[in-house]
């Protein structure tokens, strides 16, 4: 069957062979009477019965040619390629294991840090409390003014030394916390 030539919609060049044309590279609309004669529903035209073989004769010469709707596009791509098999996974120490296990764990999936803050805060703490009494005893032994002075100076500076270890201790927690937190999400998305 000899094609009909098509009309290109963008630039108006006619050809008869192609599905693009040769000028625009657009692709050309099917002719309404190629695709009556193959059997393909055209929008706005009848469906054809079952059963019934498709009318023999002229096309119709009301109008232009509708041109056919475009394809859908396929799916997109929703399963992640495997690359093989994974490797087997690590097998930390259990939560909860004690400290020397953790201790020696050389991967480092299990911390001593949190389980290690409440003794570090007792530490600084003592420290402290310490440079503030030795601070208060050197300034009375000097003078007793020098001695007022210093004590009112260092329970102020202690106090400031004991919030900022506290926040830096703090601020340690939330990093943990953090990776805790980022471990359980990605433990429920899987």
């Amino acid at each position: 069957m000899a094609e009909i030539g098509k009309t290109c919609a963008n630039c108006g060049h006619t050809q008869s062979s192609g599905d693009f044309c040769e000028v625009c590279g657009t692709r050309l609309p099917t002719p309404l009477a190629a695709t009556v004669a193959a059997g393909a529903v055209v929008v706005g035209a009848a469906a054809p019965s079952y059963g019934a073989t498709p009318a023999a004769g002229p096309a119709p010469t009301a109008g232009p040619a509708p041109t056919p709707e475009p394809a859908p596009a396929p799916p997109p791509y929703t399963t992640e390629p495997q690359y093989g098999t994974p490797p087997p996974a690590y097998t930390p120490p259990a939560r909860g294991a004690g400290f020397w296990s953790r201790f020696f764990d050389f991967s480092f999936e299990e911390f001593i840090t949190p389980s290690l803050i409440k003794v570090l805060f007792v530490i600084a703490m003592v420290v402290i409390g310490l440079g503030v009494l030795g601070a208060i005893i050197m300034g009375f032994v000097s003078s007793g003014a020098w001695g007022i002075f210093i004590l009112i100076g260092a329970l102020i500076a202690g106090f400031i030394y004991l919030l900022l270890a506290r926040v830096a201790l703090e601020m340690i927690v939330i990093f943990f916390r953090i990776r805790d937190n980022t471990e359980e999400i990605a433990k429920s998305k899987r």
